[in-house]
């Protein structure tokens, strides 16, 4: 059971969404805790407009309206795959904790992966090792499963690959869930299981690596 949010660590950290549902979920279920990020990390730089028609978008792979309305009162910052080292350099000087990351499209690089003061984690939103890579609840869902649940792990260079934090299992799982009602609950559970990890960091993790 969660402690009291008066009781919450006070750690500053960093959330890397895309703007995909399940990251829209963590970004929400953290402000329903009251822990929010001290930046809100998007993975490219705002769409380029047609000057001839400012209302029209050039660039589609911008943040989803959804993630930029929720975080509208956080300080953002652009990390695109090709500036991961220049942005590493602002992640410490900023004096970033944690890095949280949550759907993210590329591979995160070492430098990045080091930036921070105490670790860079990722939530994925199925029971590593199993369903590693994009799009996790769509492929349990697509196979039938009937166990899910959400990773908490250390980021290494290797997609959902990194030693596990932590996990757990979802519960009460009517058979005809579907998928915005498991990232709902993931994201809600991926939540508490990174507020715990970080009120427990300093007396110590116990990572387990992944064997699959």
């Amino acid at each position: 059971m969660m402690s009291p949010e008066t009781s919450l660590p006070r750690d500053r950290f960093a959330l890397l969404a895309s703007g995909a549902d399940f990251s829209c979920e963590v970004l929400q279920a953290l402000r329903r805790k009251n822990y929010q990020p001290t930046l809100l990390v998007l993975p490219e730089y705002p769409p380029a407009k047609n000057m001839s028609d400012p209302e029209t978008e050039i660039v589609t792979a911008a943040p989803r309206r959804r993630l930029l309305e929720l975080g509208q009162d956080i300080e953002i910052g652009y990390a695109p795959a090709a500036r991961q080292t220049e942005f590493a350099s602002l992640i410490q000087q900023a004096e970033i904790d944690y890095l949280l990351v949550a759907c993210w499209p590329y591979l995160i690089g070492e430098a990045l992966i080091t930036s921070p003061n105490k670790a860079a984690l990722n939530l994925h939103p199925s029971l590593l090792p199993d369903f590693r890579g994009p799009n996790p609840i769509e492929q349990q869902l697509a196979r039938g499963m009937s166990r899910f649940g959400v990773t908490l792990h250390l980021l290494n260079q290797q997609f959902d690959q990194g030693d596990i934090i932590a996990q757990a299992k979802l519960i009460d799982i009517d058979e005809n869930v579907d998928r915005a009602h498991l990232e709902y609950r993931n994201a809600v559970l991926g939540v508490e299981l990174f507020i715990e990890a970080v009120k427990n960091h300093d007396h110590g993790w116990k990572p387990i690596r992944q064997t699959a």
